[in-house]
Formats: structure tokens, sequence, C-alpha cells
């Protein structure tokens, strides 16, 4: 509309897929669903004679009988569709939209002019390039919605439940499980089944878990954004309760939008010139599609007087067609817009022959509202513009969203008050406002003591309760100038500016404890909860934002340490934690040249037979000053300082010294595996360091495991992959440590030479006891053979965790219930028997 080519009107030889899947006739289903797999697609081409006969696409999955064996060895073409129905490749992407609605289908054969094959187009192409993103933010996802989720309990067969997804026209299935949580099978699962020729028997143990939701009150948009992002096809809609009400895909998307109607306006759009010279049947049905556009349609003469309007303009403006003709648009002026507005809007017209933007009317009954308005300058063969046509919509459910999303932004959903981002704004604004006038300011930290002892004994409603009261109590103890912010949890964070004298805030501060010295009534329990507060005061405690915050959290806890309710004012003495940071930096620089650190090693051992066929090297250190520090304090200070990387060399070398002098007395070979940080695994100098050192200590590389976190990759992913390949092809074994707590990229994963996963311990200690770790551990381990590596538990401390691990098929555990770690000569006398012994 604007001589700007919309997105509606391409060819879709813009967007096709020219990645064209196919097989032959007599292929097996499991062949081709195989194919399917490894090459992403949802379809495949069945072609005899370099000819297409027809298609078989992951819906076609739903008709075989998953109760048979045979059916994996079934030829292609008992299951095919055919004809297989096709589509020219000049063929726009909006009449292509209405082609998959009348077809029926949702995949269709890209053909070009000479009617060759070029390519597959799917439905979802279309809604990602349909370009009418403006439709899909104001149609909420309650509203496309048209027939209840289709569900299947856990215990349900897998025939049965395919029966259903066969049935649904979400051409997918709700699983339910006992726990009260949801899963999702779709036809994508089924032919995943299909490639790895086994079906599960049960619709639980076939269903992706969680299932991801989205509310249904978002609008399509955002829908489409959450699919787009996930990779997921389907979303379950829930509604206020959480309960699941429906499901919603790119399918769902693309039928909820008016495609009819979207085509005809283009037309009309595009066609405008030409439709003045046709017949008068032809303008007599132009007229009835403007009648029935959900747009308002406004029609002016060359003079901007209105000549038309049809019924959604009188619906939205309350003006009828006989009040609005012959007046001129300025009978819907708001009076927000001045006068330099409408005459750059006019010029433009002039110039260019297009006007879009946003602009607020008034309707007739004085309400103003906002409207996205689209005018065009109609021109007559001659050039001369004759008309202008406007189409607009009532923006303002769009606006009431926005507003509600920048309230999300900048407020506490609980307790109303600013969150973290709006409170550091207005410090921020409050610093450099105290810096031109030379004033001062101050901050508090509010602390509720022993809150999440409430919060755990007595429930998070009556957490969330006690919240919103000292949120009510603190805005009682302040000044109207003042901010109290919620910062999370149960912290709470007040803004003094342009105060005169710190006396100002301690006043506040007395209140404050006085006020949480009152018990709270809330829900039947009367609760005693109080506060501990910290102050620091700017510039007299800081120069800047982030050091008066800091000095305010530490003042606040020393108010904790010193009985609680009570308040203090910043004293540098409170930093004896930054102290000691700085302390630990000073003397790790020296460590290694003062022989401070020592290698201890903790035995790795078969889970089925628990023979220890490895170790892990974990560090130690041990300064005389300090005393011991454990690695989860001194490793994040080396890091941070840079020698990380020289720590890690020190350990290596540490380590294949080892290996080799156990080697020397007569020990069997054993791998030790080694924790290696980011910056060394990105180093391209790595892989030649340990070979070196192999070399050096004349040992074999399998006799070393390397590992890594999963965040390892997050930065320099192609740098990891270079280095893990040259590691294993001087023999190093590798693994991923931590593996389920971190960057988890599964696509990434398959493509490095992974030898184990290292089951995250969190997820171990709390096996028997948190809800999910037990069904996590288990995908892990099958998702690690699924893959070809061998998992390694790491942090088992009971044999009934032993027991439940070595069922799953881990292959390895270590932890405290082998030995804790201990240093090489303890290591040696309980685990490393000679050759001949």
């Amino acid at each position: 509309m604007n001589g700007k080519m919309n997105p509606i009107n391409n060819p879709i030889k813009t967007i096709v897929n020219h990645n064209l899947l196919t097989c032959k006739p007599q292929d097996t289903v499991a062949k081709c669903a195989n194919l399917m797999q490894a090459n992403g697609c949802s379809s495949i081409l069945v072609e005899e004679n370099g000819l297409p006969i027809g298609i078989w696409t992951e819906k076609d999955s739903l008709r075989m009988d998953v109760s048979s064996l045979a059916v994996f060895d079934k030829p292609v073409r008992d299951f095919m569709n055919f004809p297989v129905k096709s589509i020219r490749d000049d063929v726009t992407i909006g009449a292509a939209a209405v082609r998959f609605k009348e077809e029926k289908v949702r995949h269709l054969l890209v053909v070009d002019d000479e009617n060759h094959p070029s390519g597959i187009i799917t439905q979802t192409d279309v809604i990602l390039k349909h370009g009418e993103e403006y439709y899909l933010t104001v149609k909420s996802v309650e509203q496309t919605l048209t027939q209840a989720a289709p569900m299947a309990h856990e215990e349900l067969s897998l025939h049965d439940t395919l029966r259903i997804i066969s049935n649904s026209p979400q051409a997918a299935v709700c699983v339910q499980f006992s726990d009260g949580t949801y899963g999702i099978i779709t036809e994508k699962d089924v032919t995943r089944f299909l490639s790895q020729r086994k079906f599960p028997s049960t619709a639980g143990e076939a269903a992706s878990r969680p299932l991801k939701t989205i509310s249904k009150d978002s609008n399509l948009l955002e829908t489409r954004n959450q699919l787009v992002k996930t990779g997921f096809r389907h979303l379950g809609v829930h509604d206020d309760n959480g309960n699941i009400i429906g499901l919603i895909s790119f399918s769902g998307i693309l039928s909820s939008l008016q495609f009819e109607y979207v085509r005809r306006i283009n037309t009309i759009l595009e066609e405008r010139s030409q439709a003045l010279k046709t017949s008068q049947n032809n303008l007599h049905l132009a007229h009835k599609i403007i009648e029935a556009s959900l747009d308002g349609v406004i029609i002016a003469n060359s003079e901007g007087k209105i000549a038309y309007v049809n019924p959604t303009f009188t619906h939205v403006t309350g003006y009828s067609a006989e009040e609005a003709i012959g007046q001129t648009p300025a009978l819907l002026k708001s009076g927000r817009h001045d006068e330099d507005y409408y005459q750059k809007m006019w010029e433009q017209l002039q110039n260019e022959g297009y006007w879009q933007g946003e602009i607020w009317n008034r309707r007739k009954n004085g309400e103003l509202y906002p409207e996205w308005l689209t005018i065009t300058a109609i021109k007559n063969d001659a050039g001369e513009i004759f008309q202008y046509a406007g189409i607009f919509c009532d923006i303002t459910e769009r606006k009431n969203q926005e507003k509600q999303i920048r309230r999300l932004a900048y407020f506490d959903e609980l307790t109303k008050l600013p969150n973290r981002r709006l409170f550091s704004d207005r410090l921020n604004m409050a610093v450099e406002r105290a810096k031109r006038h030379d004033d001062r300011l101050a901050i508090m930290f509010v602390d509720l003591d022993h809150f999440k002892k409430i919060n755990d004994t007595l429930g998070h409603s009556i957490g969330d309760a006690l919240l919103e009261e000292a949120a009510e109590r603190l805005k009682h103890c302040t000044r109207g100038e003042d901010t109290v912010a919620r910062m999370g949890g149960d912290e709470f964070i007040l803004l003094f500016p342009e105060i005169e004298a710190v006396e100002e805030v301690t006043k506040v501060a007395q209140r404050v404890i006085e006020a949480f010295s009152q018990p709270f009534h809330l829900m039947g329990h009367k609760l005693f909860v109080t506060a501990s507060l910290g102050i620091s005061v700017f510039p007299d405690d800081g120069g800047d934002v982030e050091t008066i915050i800091k000095n305010a959290d530490a003042a606040m806890y020393r108010s904790k340490a010193q009985g609680r309710s009570t308040f203090n004012l910043f004293n540098p003495s409170f930093t004896e934690q930054g102290m000691r940071q700085l302390q630990i930096e000073t003397a790790l620089r020296g460590a290694i040249d003062k022989d401070e650190f020592e290698v201890y090693y903790q035995p790795q051992a078969k889970a089925q037979n628990g023979v220890v066929i490895a170790a892990e090297a974990l560090l130690r250190w041990h300064n005389d000053e300090i005393g011991k520090i454990g690695p989860a304090e001194f490793i994040p200070i080396a890091e941070e300082i840079g020698i990380i990387s020289q720590i890690g060399e020190w350990v290596l070398k540490q380590v294949c010294q080892q290996i080799k002098a156990w080697q020397n007395k007569g020990h069997p070979p054993i791998t030790v595996a080694v924790n290696i940080a980011p910056e060394q695994i990105t180093n391209a100098e790595f892989p030649k360091l340990v070979q070196d050192l192999l070399e050096e200590y004349d040992i074999s590389g399998n006799q070393l495991e390397i590992e890594i976190t999963e965040g390892s990759f997050i930065d320099s992913p192609d740098k990891v992959k270079t280095n893990l390949y040259a590691l294993k092809q001087i023999g190093a074994r590798i693994a991923i440590d931590d593996f389920g707590t971190g960057y988890s990229n599964l696509s990434y994963l398959r493509k490095l030479p992974i030898d184990h996963l290292k089951i995250d311990q969190s997820f171990i200690r709390g096996m028997f006891s948190e809800d999910g770790n037990r069904q996590l551990i288990k995908t892990i381990l099958s998702m690690s053979d699924n893959l070809g590596m061998q998992s390694i538990a790491e942090g088992v401390e009971s044999q009934p965790q032993a027991d439940f691990l070595h069922e799953g098929g881990c292959s390895i555990i270590q932890g405290y219930l082998l030995a804790r770690p201990e240093p090489a000569d303890d290591f040696e006398k309980h685990f490393l028997p000679t050759k001949e012994e």
C-alpha cells in the first residue's frame, strides 16, 4: 500500500525450501522416517523414474498399526498420498495460504513454469512469512480455540493414543500424568519412533515432557514467536487456573487468519486503478467486499470531502454514513496532534501518494481512541489525485496490552511497588541530580528476618500476603518523594533523594523497626516478623550507584549479625568479605611457587560391580595465613584475575606425573579425569600442551580424561569443537561435567566427540526427595545411550542411589559411597593393587 511489496504478495519461490527430500516407492517406512528425522523434514516425496507419484508426511504415520513390528518394513507406497498436490512457484504467499485451506493439506509440492519439482512449502513457511503481524497481535489464543485439548492418560496404549491423534484436528494429544503434569505426543513423535524401529507401549512412555504452555490471553504473534523460539509445533493453552484447555499450532494460527479477507483487500489496493475501468459488476463486488471489511474504510474526494464510509467506520466512530458524508476527516479530530502533524501527513500524501501511522481520533460520544491508519492517494490516467482511500483499525486493545507490558516491566506484580529495573532508573537519575546540585541522598536496604522459614512452613500464600503487608508498612513510613521498591524475594530497598541530614533517614529507619515490631495478622495466623536495615549515603559512602548499593547491603548484613531487628549506617569495616577476597587474590598469585596446592583423587567405579576403573583429580589449597580454601571459593577468583590457565596447567602436569609414577610401580593403567576451565579449552594451544605432557611422561592419551562444563560452549563453540577433536586425535577422553545444569545444546553435543556425560550431583542428591529428579536422571541416561556416550553419576552417597542408577543403565558412579577424595598416596593404597595382586 506504500509502494513497497507486502510480504503476502511475494511469490512463494522466495520462501520455498529447495532441500527436496525424495525416496523410492519400495523404500520402507522406517528408512523414510529415518531420512526425515536426519534432514529435519516433515515430508518426503516419493519418486518413480524421476517423477513424483506421491508424498508421505508425518501425518501419514498415524495410519500405521503400531502393534505390528512388520510395519517398519512395509513399503512407503502403501501409505503415501497421491496424487501430489502442487503449486507453481510464482503464486503469491497469500494465495498459497488460501490453497492450503482449500486443499486441506499442510504440504504442497512447488513446481516451476515447466512443471519440474523445485521444493516443498509448508503451512509453517507461510505463517512465518505471511506479513500480517498486526492481525496476529489483535487476536488472542482463546479466540482461535474451537475444541478442547485431546487428552490421553499416561497408561493408555500407544495404539489407542494414535487413534485419538488421528481423529484430532490438532494432530497431537496431551498426555496426563498421575502427578498432575502433562506431556505431548505429535505425529512427529510417531515418525521418530518409526525411524528408531521401536514403538513405546504407552502414552506416558511416548510423551515429550513437560508440555510447553502459553496463556489463553496471549496474542497469536506472541504464540507464533514462542513456537519459533522453542522449535515446537504445538503449545498447550492454559487458563487463569493453569488448566490445559486446548492446543495451538502453526496450523491453528494459519486457520485463524481471514485469508479470504486479506486476499480480497490486497487485490483491491493493488489493482485500484484498474478497478476504476472495470465493469459495474466488478465495482459492485468490490463494494460488497469493502462493506464486509473488518477495518474501517473511508473514501474522500480530491478536496478532502468524505464520499463514502463502510459499516465498520460507523461501528468504530459512532458516526453514521449520513453524518460523515460531505464532511472532512477533521470531524474525527482529537485535539491531541498539532497542526504541524497534519501538515506533514498531507505533504507526504501529495509527494509520495501514501501515509501510514498511529493517530488519535475522537468518537461521536467524545471518547478518544488510537487507530492505525493507512491513507493512499488514488490517481487517474493523467496522474492526478482524484480520491483518497483510508483504511483504519481501532488499536485500543493493543495499547492496553502495551501498557500492561510496561507495568509488568517496571513494577512488582505482587506488591505493586517499583521493581529493580525502575528503582535503578530512579537511583541513577537521583545520583546525577545530586552531583549537579551538590546534594546528598541515601538508600536503605530492608530484609525481612526469617522470611524463608515462614514461606517454607506456612506456604507461599502466607509468604505473599506477608510481603504485601510489609510493602504497605514501608510506604507508610516514608515521604511522598521517597521510593520504596522490591528487589526480589524478601528484600526491599528505599531511596531518599535530596536529604539535608542523615538523621532524616535514621528517623525513617526507626519508624520501620517500630512498624515491624507489630505482629502481622495473616489468614488466621499471628506472625512476628522483624526487619534488618542497612543505610548508605551518597556521596559520603560512595561516589557511584554500584558502591552505595553494595555498602547499604553490607550495612544490612551487619544488622543481621548483631541480632536483627535493627539498623546500621555503613562503616568501611563492614566490607570484611571484600578484604577476604583481596587476601585470597594475593595469596593465589604465589600459591604455585609456594607449593600450596595438592591434587586429591576420588575413585570412579563401574555401576555394575563397583570395580574402580578411573579417578577424578580434585584440587585442594591450604595457605598458612588463610587456612583451607575450597575450590568453590578460589576458582572463580582465579578466573577473575586471569591465572586459571596457569593453575590448570599445573594440575595437568601433576596428574601426568602421578599417572607415570603409578605406572612405574606396576599398577594397572587407570584413567584420571581433570577439570578444564573454559579459558583453557578455548585456547588454540591447549591440545598441544596436552600432547607435550603425554610425550614428556610417556603415558597413553586414554589415561587422561578432559572434563569441561556445558558453559564452555557458549562464547566460542567452534574453538571448543576444534580443540576437542584435536584432543581425540591424541587419544584423550572427553567428558561433559555437571550435565543438566547449563547450556545443554543437544544438537551441538551430537557433533562433539564426547565419551562421558557426568550427571550433576544435585540431581543425584535429590533423587528420592525432589519430584521429577528420577525421571530426569532416566532421561539423561537414555539420551547419553542414544548419543553413544557413557554416563557418570557424581555425588553417589548411598546404595539405593547406586542401585537405581545401575538399573537405569548408568555406566560409572562416583561419590562418598566409594570414597571421599584423598591424597595420591592414600588413593594408591586403597584402590591401586599391583599387577601381581
